[in-house]
């Protein structure tokens, strides 16, 4: 099957027809979303996911497979043909994942998603939802069918400052001593030579720390709200200062291209948690709130000593290595190195990132074809199958490094 058009939710559902059963690539909306369009019309045989933490898991009765035990076994076709469903942002590091499964064949739900019915599904609200999905239509056409240079998201670094002190943070807030805002024309100046070089950007995710203790924040989120280029603007915060609903609603922000994820720490932490969530509520701004999730012992700076084969194994498997990062006119290809650059926590080198001036041909090499940082010889790795650890214990103090 060629993958070089556009196609509608009909085409999905007559595909559906000619197979036995499907297996979902993806357990996060989009995955569970059609999940619960499609069980009933085919036997949905499970999710696959490569989080192992991920694999106790299900949802309305179908459960999660990891990957690598899948693997093992391949797709057996005596149970009849197997066609397996891409859900998942990430297609170019997902896809050919897909393929050697074996199925009989294998698609990409975001060509699918021209008239795609809407709906609500788990925790998610029909308008986070769309959020979602519209993040894997995008997603998805922009890699099959190359409509110019396309960056799924960028976190952009508006606050060194938070108001936790997580021992554990993988963006290493925990070791920042004299904490710094953003100023807004630096950021401004970043994402519009950014931009330039780029023809669309799904998403700007505003992020510290604590971007709210950043008092520009709202100038920040209605110029990021206005941009042609992008087509949604998230916010990250852990529900512990104040929203300004007024500021918001009348600063000039596009609210419709607005969504929020929050985190909650619980009332002693998040206590502000209510209030935000109401205002967002009274301003129909989608958001998800959902405890700590995910959390691995991935929040030290550490040097190893590893060889260029076991750097390349701990790239391929880290699951933060595609949340591109802006700040000091330099894109990183994870806040790890982009914070412990800002650290000096570990050497500098060039080959951590590319500058935003960059031409649009390195930034592309950088963002989609390297094989690993040197500043993952500083990182414990953030794998898909890494431990669990108790999230959001907190220090007292900034935790002492090494400065280069």
């Amino acid at each position: 099957m060629n993958f070089n058009k556009k196609r509608n939710w009909q085409d999905l559902l007559n595909l559906v027809e000619d197979y036995d059963y499907i297996y979902i690539y993806g357990f996060a909306s989009a995955g569970k979303w059609i999940n619960d369009k499609l069980n009933g019309k085919i036997k949905v045989l499970g999710f696959i996911e490569c989080d192992l933490k991920k694999s106790t898991h299900e949802h309305n009765g179908t459960k999660v497979i990891y990957y690598k035990d899948l693997l093992e076994r391949k797709i057996t076709k005596n149970k009849g043909k197997v066609l397996i469903i891409n859900t998942v942002t990430e297609i170019s590091e997902t896809w050919q994942k897909g393929l050697d499964l074996n199925p009989d064949l294998q698609v990409p739900l975001g060509l699918f998603l021209n008239d795609h019915p809407l709906s609500e599904v788990a925790d998610v609200s029909g308008e986070f939802l769309g959020y979602f999905l519209n993040a894997v239509k995008e997603s998805h056409s922009s890699y099959f069918l190359g409509q110019g240079i396309f960056l799924r998201s960028i976190d952009i670094l508006v606050t060194e400052r938070c108001s936790m002190k997580c021992q554990d943070c993988s963006n290493l807030m925990q070791y920042y001593k004299k904490p710094e805002n953003i100023e807004v024309d630096q950021m401004i100046n970043e994402i519009e030579i950014l931009l330039s070089k780029i023809d669309h950007l799904y998403e700007i995710r505003l992020i510290g720390g604590e971007p709210f203790v950043n008092r520009h924040i709202y100038d920040m989120i209605a110029y990021s709200s206005n941009l042609k280029k992008v087509s949604y603007v998230v916010l990250f915060t852990n529900a512990t200062v104040p929203l300004n609903i007024e500021k918001l609603k009348n600063n000039g922000s596009n609210l419709k291209k607005i969504s929020f994820q929050i985190t909650n720490y619980g009332e002693e932490l998040s206590r502000q948690l209510k209030q935000v969530t109401e205002g967002l509520d009274q301003l129909k701004i989608p958001y998800r709130a959902h405890s700590p999730e995910w959390w691995t012992d991935s929040g030290r700076i550490i040097h190893e000593d590893r060889t260029k084969e076991e750097l390349e194994v701990l790239f391929e498997n880290c699951c933060g290595k595609n949340l591109l990062t802006l700040t000091d006119n330099k894109i990183y290809r994870c806040p790890f190195a982009a914070n412990a650059d800002r650290l000096q926590g570990i050497p500098h080198n060039k080959e951590n990132y590319v500058e935003i001036t960059a031409s649009p041909k390195d930034i592309v090499k950088y963002t989609k074809d390297i094989k690993y940082l040197p500043a993952c010889n500083y990182c414990k790795g953030r794998s898909w199958d890494s431990p669990q650890i108790d999230p959001a214990i907190q220090t007292k103090k900034p935790l002492e490094y090494r400065k280069y």
